[in-house]
């Protein structure tokens, strides 16, 4: 399960039992208010999709792994199959469908598989059992689909 699907769960449980249980809620506001950070951020250099600034070239000893050379990193040995760290719906949105369809040609079937699976791009089960070629186009196409129900939800 994706980090998000398990925030989104457990935030849901929190709102749920805040809802049914005031001392919880109470406690909950409590907790919330007299929590002091620790940290000074500069929110103003924070943007919503790429996150935190990156940082300094002198604090980074070698440059960021492309998507493929992550999934080869988590490869076998690692404790399960290759994965990509790379959102379809993002990409697209960014770069478009070529370079999306070339980014993903570069990973492997398994990492592909598992795109499919994190990002729910197949509820039907179409997908399953395709070749390579046929389950890169499927992606593109899935994401370009919600790129376009996203622009028309949020088109007000």
């Amino acid at each position: 399960m994706s980090l998000n699907k398990t925030l989104n769960r457990l935030f849901d449980e929190v709102r749920r039992e805040a809802k049914r249980n005031p001392a919880f809620a109470d406690r909950l506001e409590a907790a919330i208010r007299a929590h002091v950070s620790a940290r000074e951020i500069d929110e103003s250099n924070l943007d919503v999709e790429t996150g935190p600034p990156a940082p300094s070239p002198a604090s980074v000893s070698r440059p960021a792994p492309t998507p493929s050379e992550r999934s080869a990193d988590a490869g076998e040995g690692a404790g399960g199959p290759p994965h990509a760290d790379l959102n379809p719906v993002a990409y697209f949105t960014r770069d478009g469908a070529d370079a999306l369809q070339a980014a993903l040609s570069d990973l492997p079937e398994s990492a592909l598989a598992h795109l499919v699976s994190e990002h729910n791009l197949d509820p039907a089960g179409a997908a399953a059992g395709l070749p390579k070629p046929d389950l890169v186009a499927h992606i593109v196409a899935q994401a370009q689909k919600r790129v376009e129900r996203d622009r028309k939800l949020f088109d007000y």
